[in-house]
């Protein structure tokens, strides 16, 4: 994952003068304000590479620029719904059906092995007091660590063991750009705290790997 910092995607004035009624004024202000809105349902069914927000911009390129997302209240206050993306590094890896947010356990401490799909709150015990976390793998220029809870990070060098998100991505979401793809899905990760997502995309194969 490149270090350098790049600059971030701004929404300019011409595209709130661009709206042409006052609901999608302020779909386009709270998409500036809290970041845009993400959604693999949506994603799966797309016919295209490039991505759309509800707001009309496209976002979640894959040329290494920043993307503003949200965070999804109906699974950060409710439950996340998880399904099998691909066993790796001798893990087991899921993602949400909805916001993306994947977990990663070891293949021989995982809780939902014989899951198909299955529903998980957030712990948020991990996100008050930190994350602690061990080593998962070393892939794509950076250390992946994974918590007990099944979060994971992606972080450049250095031995940690503990994680926290810090206030900026709590209370605002997080600025993203791609990693990698695998899987039939795009991999994102913050540039702050590490935070990775994975996205569908519609013309790959969503076959589970090894």
């Amino acid at each position: 994952m490149p270090t350098d910092r790049l600059p971030r995607e701004r929404l300019v004035p011409s595209a709130f003068l661009a709206a042409r009624s006052w609901r999608e004024w302020k779909t386009r202000a709270s998409c500036a304000l809290w970041g845009h809105h993400v959604d693999n349902h949506v994603f799966e069914q797309a016919t295209t590479r490039s991505r759309h927000c509800r707001c009309g911009s496209e976002y979640l390129r894959e040329d290494g620029s920043l993307t503003h997302v949200r965070h999804t209240l109906s699974c950060f206050l409710g439950h996340h719904v998880y399904k099998r993306l691909i066993d790796r590094d001798a893990c087991h890896e899921y993602v949400c059906v909805q916001c993306g947010h994947p977990l990663l356990y070891p293949a021989d401490a995982d809780p939902y092995t014989s899951a198909v799909q299955f529903p998980k709150k957030v712990r948020y015990l991990c996100g008050i007091f930190g994350h602690r976390v061990t080593l998962a793998a070393s892939r794509d220029g950076c250390s992946e660590y994974a918590c007990h809870c099944g979060h994971s990070f992606l972080k450049p060098g250095g031995a940690m063991a503990t994680i926290r998100h810090p206030l900026s991505c709590t209370l605002r979401g997080h600025w993203i750009r791609f990693v990698t793809s695998r899987a039939g899905f795009a991999e994102y990760v913050c540039e702050t705290c590490g935070h990775p997502f994975c996205f569908a995309d519609a013309r790959a194969p969503h076959d589970r790997g090894n």
